[in-house]
């Protein structure tokens, strides 16, 4: 029956590209402009650099500074604290890339990876301080904003994992020869450049689909756009109370786009999500709770 259900769905969307040919095409220019000159520019060199220093072995250093504080919060190594920063400073899906470069590097194992991607898969300060700010009219409100999306992901983090056993202590290993840096170089940017191709192959398909069904069906709302694809969400908003609110809770949640985005990034992992999603639920009620919160006590 799923079987049934998906193939004539795919029919269904065919034909809607058929029938609505040239719209595509200029739909599919306008995604494709966006990704050329906002997100290659803002994610490939943190998507390189992340990887770079996770190759060299910089995860394991992270560990040992924040290792006390990752344990007592959030039942995860200190390892786990290099996803936690990229994830909250490069946006999505940086985290959850990072997250699989420390399991495939053996930093980390299955079970706190998957904790990990918990919280550590965020929406980045300049998506949220400088686009979803300027919405707004204002870079403050942006970057309270931001504060809310951080502040939900570690209570996120803190309300999943504290229950979690403490991680294992993963054996280390001395290696016989260190990783030359050219070859790590080489390795970052090419598993970079072609993640960023992934994610600008989702952008832009979710761009074009959900502008042309939303003509179709007539659906406009912020929320029901922004569930699909975050940027068409926050780009209707407008700057009500009620407005700010959405934002959160869609930065929080991050979109149908982006999770496919994120499992595209963690296929090769093993790791499940239906944790991640529930995880991301949580998020986005957690910033809307927070946000509403924020526009109770500072009218």
């Amino acid at each position: 029956m799923k079987r049934i259900f998906s193939t004539l769905a795919a029919l269904g969307l065919l034909l809607l590209l058929l029938c609505s040919a040239p719209q595509a095409a200029e739909l599919t220019r306008q995604a494709l402009h966006l990704c050329a000159v906002s997100v290659l520019p803002a994610l490939f060199p943190l998507m390189a650099a992340s990887s770079l220093l996770v190759s060299l072995g910089c995860a394991s250093a992270a560990g040992r500074l924040l290792s006390a504080v990752m344990e007592r919060l959030f039942h995860c190594s200190g390892s786990g604290a290099t996803a936690l920063l990229l994830g909250l400073l490069g946006g999505y899906p940086l985290g959850a890339r990072t997250v699989a470069s420390l399991l495939h590097s053996g930093e980390i194992d299955r079970a706190e990876a998957q904790r990990l991607l918990n919280f550590c898969n965020n929406a980045g300060p300049a998506f949220i301080i400088s686009m979803v700010g300027s919405l707004f009219g204002s870079a403050k409100t942006g970057l309270t904003l931001y504060l809310i999306h951080v502040t939900a992901a570690l209570l996120t983090g803190l309300l999943l994992c504290r229950k979690a056993p403490m991680p294992k202590r993963m054996a280390v290993v001395s290696p016989t020869t260190e990783i030359p840096f050219s070859t790590a170089l080489v390795e970052s940017i090419g598993g970079a450049g072609l993640t960023c191709i992934q994610l600008c192959s989702f952008i832009t398909f979710f761009q074009v689909v959900l502008q042309l069904v939303s003509k179709c069906i007539h659906i406009s709302h912020p929320l029901a756009l922004g569930f699909v694809e975050l940027t068409c969400g926050v780009v209707r908003l407008g700057t009500a109370p009620g407005d700010f609110i959405i934002a959160a809770a869609l930065l929080g949640w991050g979109g149908c786009s982006v999770h496919c985005q994120t499992a595209a990034v963690l296929a090769d992992t093993g790791l499940s999500m239906s944790p991640y999603l529930r995880a991301k639920s949580l998020h986005a009620l957690l910033s809307a709770g927070l946000a509403a919160a924020v526009v109770l006590l500072f009218p």
